[in-house]
């Protein structure tokens, strides 16, 4: 058992494939909250050009 062991932490096959792999979830998460917060702002300022418009129209 402790030389299974011993040889499945030295083994580095697959290793590149699992840092990407995490590279990739990392950049997704960014993109994620990322796009999610410029949504926020978008709406914000859609929220306002609206009520803007909706102002002139009443004058």
């Amino acid at each position: 058992m402790k030389n299974w062991i011993l040889n499945f932490i030295a083994d580095e096959r697959g290793t590149a494939a699992m840092e990407y792999g995490m590279a990739a979830v990392i950049m997704g998460g960014g993109a994620a909250s990322g796009l999610t917060l410029l949504k926020d702002a978008l709406q914000a300022k859609q929220d306002s050009m609206i009520t803007i418009l909706a102002d002139q129209d009443a004058d």
